[in-house]
């Protein structure tokens, strides 16, 4: 393994004790070599620590009396009854108050443990690409057409527009796709053979370009913006749809890969 192999779900369950020995020895393995690893291993267990610290919060007992004094100090020149005024808004408000305050905790913890979104998606395509190519990924429709194979999405879940698009020109031939996940949300996943022995898949989910990381590569084309990464000799090409991030991932040329997403791309 080398730096440009980042690991996400994997980080997760090394620290959830998920990995059986031979995995878990892998993974930290890999950890100890790669730096961007590493440095996300830190931020998870850092939020770990941060959760197990918090506690509950709760208002404390003498809220109450602490605010109607302060209201005192800052109102003795107000009449009695602006005062009081004041001092039931406040006695109103307080519990909202504390409960923003152990909502914020919340937000903030799943933070903290949110596993990094930018690692996973660029790791995550070549990682199904992989699994694909070694036959560990089965597509659950098996067809050549674009029309059913997107008809199929949408009737096994998928709520985004899919567009399934014929690349035979460019002499990729398309032979299937399954309803997958990619980095833990919904994707349409769907594969095109090429010149021997040459594959290719594409990937449809819903987000943007600002979750990936930074890229090595970007080129516009058509006015679409196309971020292209290299991680373990698999080429992998992002650009924005609508509100869908499409990504090819192939063992071709870099551009060759390019070639075949500017073919694909429309701009929404």
């Amino acid at each position: 393994m080398n730096d440009e192999h980042y690991l996400g779900e994997e980080l997760q369950d090394l620290l959830d004790g998920r990995l059986e020995a031979p995995a878990r020895a892998a993974v930290e393995a890999h950890v100890a070599q790669c730096p961007r690893c590493r440095q996300e291993l830190a931020v998870l267990e850092r939020g770990r620590a941060a959760a197990r610290g918090l506690r509950p919060l709760t208002q404390p007992p003498d809220l109450a009396v602490r605010i109607a004094s302060a209201l005192d100090a800052e109102d003795r020149g107000s009449t009695p009854s602006a005062a009081g005024s004041a001092r039931q808004r406040i006695r109103r408000r307080s519990p909202l108050i504390a409960a923003g305050l152990v909502a914020a905790a919340g937000v903030l913890v799943a933070l903290l443990l949110r596993p990094s979104v930018t690692t996973d998606l660029a790791a995550a395509a070549a990682r199904d690409f992989a699994a694909y190519q070694e036959a560990r990924l089965a597509l659950e429709l098996r067809t050549a057409d674009p029309a059913t194979l997107e008809r199929f999405f949408a009737e096994r879940g998928i709520t985004f527009p899919t567009r399934v698009f014929d690349l035979a020109m460019m002499q990729y031939r398309l032979t299937g796709g399954r309803v997958h996940r990619l980095a833990g949300r919904p994707s349409a996943l769907f594969a095109y053979a090429g010149p021997d022995p040459a594959q290719l898949i594409c990937e449809m989910y819903q987000g943007t370009l600002a979750e990936l990381p930074g890229a090595p590569e970007e080129r516009v084309h058509n006015g679409i913006i196309f971020r292209i990464y290299r991680v373990n000799g698999i080429t992998l090409v992002f650009w924005q749809e609508g509100a869908v991030v499409c990504v090819l991932a192939s063992d071709g040329g870099t551009d060759e890969v390019v070639q075949l997403a500017y073919a694909k791309a429309v701009r929404i």
